[in-house]
Parts: C-alpha cells; structure tokens; sequence
C-alpha cells in the first residue's frame, strides 16, 4: 500500500470507528499487530521492472475458481479483490471500498465503494454485486468460513456504490469478513465453480486439470500501473521432492509449502534462493477424532490419545526444530494464547494407558488414521509418529494415506476416526480461529470431530460478539480449558508454510492465510 493510502485509511478509521473504549478492540489491528502476521518475502529496494512469466507451483490442485472454496484459496486475490485487505502490520487498507464507517454501536458497516471498477468481462463492479457476493458466501456448502460471513443479516443497497452491511450484535471478526470477502462477479456467480471473473489484477487464461492454471495482466485494472508481470502461472507438482527440483533447475520460481528438510537445504545454497517461513501462526497441526464414534465417545479415549503424541519428537525430527511443541489453540503472539496451560497435555505412555483402562478399553482398540502426504509436508510423518506411539497403548491404527481431493472430500463429509491436519486462521482473532476453520467446528456445523456442547456453542458466541478485550481474555481462556479436557481437536505444533523463490524475484507478499498478493510481484532479470 501507498503511503497516502495508508494515511487515508487511519484517518479513516479514526473518523470512523467512534463506538466508545469498550468497542474499539473489535477489530484485529490491535490484537495482532505486532506479531506482522503477514510479512514480505522481499522488499525490493530498486523501482519494479515491468514485463515477464512467473511460475509458482503448489503440491495441491485447484479444482475450482470459487474463492471461497479451500481448493482455490490460496491464490484468490489473483483474480479476485476484497472490500479492504489488511496490510502487513494487520490493518485494513482500502480496496474496492473507498473507506467505511461504523454506525449503531458497531451493528452498522456502510461502505462507499470505488467508482469505476471493471470486472475482467468488462461490466462495472456495483454493489449488487457486494451483495451477491456476501450472500453467496453465506450459503454456499463449499465456503470454508460460512459461519463468518452468516454473522451479516442484512444488506442494504441506497446506490450502486454504497452497500450497508447490519449485524444483530457487535461482532469481532467483521474486520476478518472484510478482507476475506471476494467480489465475484454477479452475472457469473453460479458458475463460479468452472469460471472465475473478478476484479484482481490477473484475469483468467487458461486451466489445465492438475496441471497448472495460466492468468495474464488485466489491464483495467483499477490500482493504475499494478501488476507488474505479463503472466502468472500457477502449476500443480503434488510431490515435493518435484517441487524442489523444479525450483533448482529454473522451471519455476517459487515454491510453496516447502519440505523442511529442503528449507534448510535451500538456506546453504550461497543465497541463490530467499527462504521465508510464512504468515507467523498460519496453521498448527492437530490431531481430530470421531467424538461419535465409538470408543472416542469417551473423553477419556481421547485424552489417551492427546497424552500418547510425542510432539517433541515430531518437532526436532519433522520440522528440524523449526517450531516448538504445543498443546494450545492460539499461537504464542495472540492475545488469546494461555502461557500457563502450555504443557498441561504432553507426553505421558503411562498416563494414557491408565487412562485406557478408566475408558473401559485397557486392552486396545483398531482404528485409522486418515493423512494425505500430497496435502502438506509433515502430515505423513505426524501419521507415522502418532501410529508407533498409540501402538504402545494398545491403540492398533491403519494409515489411509490418500491424495489431497480425496482428503478435502473425506473431511468434509466428516468421515474419518482419527484425522492428522493443520487448521488455519490461529494468527487472526481468536474468534475467527472457532468460526474459520473448520476443526473447531462443532456437530451443529458439520465439523468433522462432531463434538457436541451447550457451553461449547456459548463460549464461541460470546467470544465473538464481546468487544472489550479485558472482557474476551477470561472467554477465551474457558475454552481452552474446555478444549484441553474433551480433546475433540487435539493441537500438536505450529504448522509453518514455508516459501522458496529464486533471489531475482520482488515485491512477493501474502496474506495471513498464506494466499500470495501476485499485483506487486516483478523480476530483476
């Protein structure tokens, strides 16, 4: 961002944001602001260089164009623009919204949006088309942070450039809603699954099924001058050691979602190669189990489990000591995060055999582990780690280890026993962590734990619709306690997605869920 939008913006929100001490912590900027959850790979020092093909290739497929949808999130500020986006110090910056302003205590969001903007088929961007795009998101079965966007009950269009978003309660992450809102096309918005037309700097080329997406500049696009590249291609390499080749050898530039072993490979290679560690926070592995199914019906089954993960091993082996341990929801820079219950769950063989034989199952029990290799390195090993270990209580479990479609599908459907992942969204407001992703989803939503709970459900809510930070502190702390005693979602250690790119490459930036902003990317070649 410009530093005149950036002065604008604070002006904005100074302007804007009178609702009072007690509501001026709804939004992230101050609860996450130092830990820069997003940061650049690279500052370029020198003026952008214009033209060039840049190739980024990830292990996973894109099998839609819905934004919204996880197949696609993470490169969809490619083709799609939000109403604001946060910078890299987690503050809202304009986008397609001008400015914006809070009404009613917090209940009210109007937004004035900016003139003149063209979709890539060339029809103006209006608020119909915020509208379309909030409803959309709302209720779609595929938009992976529903419960987020359902916290708006109404949409209000006075002129085709100002749209009024009203809640039925201040609620904390409507800042998060406003930077993960694509504005997606009006007229092509049932269709977005097979199409993609946006307002982002790249418009769609062409799409070759698990093999690479092609987009090239949109040159109406709104923010003159950007992007810098003529071309982005996005390829799919599902194995890693691929990954790694490809960068070595030039036929990509960057890389996502690095082996570790290959990040500290890469870090020798006499700075032919910037290695960045990714949004701080951005995921924690966990370990999710079938509350309905039997025998992790019994909490007590499932604090075997939790007690059984040698997570110190999986950090020095897996992650080469990358990341430490933890057992916690929120990472060490939320505000959420709870110093004194790290630990509280660690690793204890004996432990969990005796707490086997409370559960009435000391003589063991078969079961599965679902994992997906292809999804995220250290998912296979984790499976691996955690297999040996519940084998030394009594716990005999099969590794399913299938390719990443079928993963996402499995999980979806909430078909799985115990389930090695990462859940995303850790490094925003605590609350959006419960409503954004999806192992933290009870029964009601279709979490795949399918974890029931009254208090649950009111601790969540309240954690969300509370705005005074000394009042969510003691909210969030009940749910970690909550979440430490029923294990439905187990956390093993933060997640790391690290990038690779060639030394030549500038101006590469992502957000806080680790999807790259491609507008300011340039080549010094």
């Amino acid at each position: 961002m410009s530093r005149v939008r950036a002065k604008q913006h604070h002006h904005t929100r100074r302007s804007f944001l009178k609702l009072g001490a007690a509501a001026a912590s709804i939004g992230v900027a101050s609860a996450l602001r130092p830990a820069r959850a997003a940061a650049p790979a690279q500052v370029p020092a020198a003026k952008p260089k214009r033209g060039g093909n840049f190739t980024a290739a990830w292990g996973d497929s894109f099998s839609t164009f819905n934004p919204y949808a996880q197949r696609f999130q993470r490169i969809r500020r490619t083709l799609y623009d939000a109403l604001a986006c946060y910078d890299r110090e987690m503050n809202l910056q304009p986008q397609l919204a001008e400015k914006w302003q809070f009404t009613d205590g917090g209940k009210t969001v109007t937004f004035k949006l900016r003139e003149g903007v063209k979709y890539h088929s060339g029809r103006e961007f209006t608020s119909a088309d915020v509208k379309a795009s909030l409803t959309f998101a709302a209720n779609d079965v595929n938009t992976i942070q529903r419960p987020l966007y359902q916290i708006v009950k109404q949409v209000e269009l006075p002129d085709k450039y100002t749209a009024i978003f009203r809640l039925d309660k201040p609620n904390a992450t409507i800042y998060d809603l406003i930077d993960t809102l694509p504005m997606i096309d009006s007229e092509t918005i049932e269709d977005s699954a097979k199409i993609g037309v946006g307002t982002g700097p790249f418009k769609l080329d062409k799409y070759i099924p698990n093999d690479r997406i092609e987009f090239v500049a949109f040159k109406d696009y709104w923010d003159r001058g950007k992007p810098y590249l003529d071309r982005f291609v996005a390829r799919i390499i599902p194995d890693a050691n691929a990954m790694s080749v490809n960068l070595e050898s030039g036929a990509v530039d960057c890389i996502t979602r690095v082996d570790f072993g290959d990040a500290v490979r890469f870090k020798g290679l006499g700075g032919k190669f910037v290695i960045d560690m990714g949004p701080s926070g951005y995921a924690i592995f966990d370990i999710g189990l079938n509350t309905k199914l039997e025998p992790f019906t019994n909490k007590k089954v499932r604090q075997a489990i939790a007690w059984s993960i040698d997570r110190d091993r999986f950090c020095k082996t897996v992650l080469q000591g990358l990341v430490a341990p933890t057992c916690l929801i929120w990472p060490p820079h939320s505000w959420a995060y709870q110093k004194e219950q790290e630990g509280k769950i660690g690793f204890d063989l004996e432990k969990a055999r005796n707490l086997m034989k409370e559960a009435g199952v000391g003589g063991g029990f078969d079961t599965e582990i679902l994992t997906s290799r292809q999804t995220m390195p250290g998912y296979g090993p984790l499976a691996v780690i955690l297999q040996s270990d519940l084998q030394k209580v009594g716990i005999r479990a099969k590794i399913t280890d299938i390719e990443s479609t079928q993963y996402a599908n499995r999980t979806m459907k909430g078909d799985i026993a115990i389930l090695v992942h990462a859940y995303s969204k850790a490094n925003i407001d605590p609350a959006s962590t419960l409503t954004g992703a999806k192992a933290w989803y009870p029964e009601k939503e279709s979490g795949w734990t399918h974890f029931e709970s009254a208090e649950y459900e009111k601790l969540r809510q309240d954690l969300a619709t509370t705005v005074d930070r000394q009042q969510r502190v003691p909210i969030a702390r009940k749910i970690q306690e909550l979440a430490l005693d029923e294990c439905f979602t187990i956390s093993v250690a933060q997640s790391p997605s690290i990038w690779a790119v060639g030394s030549y490459v500038k101006g590469l930036w992502y957000d806080y869920n680790d999807s790259i902003y491609a507008e300011g990317i340039w080549l010094d070649k």
